[in-house]
């Protein structure tokens, strides 16, 4: 889901030096979609840089920097995209 509309869409918006974790409910609970793009606005058509859920609440979304980390652990490179 491109990032203007899933901010339109968006019960919770997690922001950080990381980037942002746009979150969404529908019927099956949370879902989590990451942009990380640093300080910087992703563009609106950016599609996400991962996607985690669904999660029966709010507990265990993890913030920008934490999913970050977590996928460096995973061995994936690092998704911080410069839009300048």
């Amino acid at each position: 889901m491109p990032y203007q509309e899933a901010r339109k869409q968006a019960v919770k918006v997690l922001e950080d030096g990381y980037g942002d974790a746009v979150v969404l409910k529908d019927a099956h609970g949370y879902w989590v979609l990451y942009y990380l793009y640093g300080f910087q606005t992703p563009p609106p058509e950016a599609p996400p840089h991962w996607m985690e859920g669904p999660f029966p609440g709010e507990e265990g979304i993890r913030s920008p920097y934490e999913m970050q980390k977590f996928l460096e652990e995973q061995g994936d490179f690092t998704y911080l995209n410069d839009v300048d």
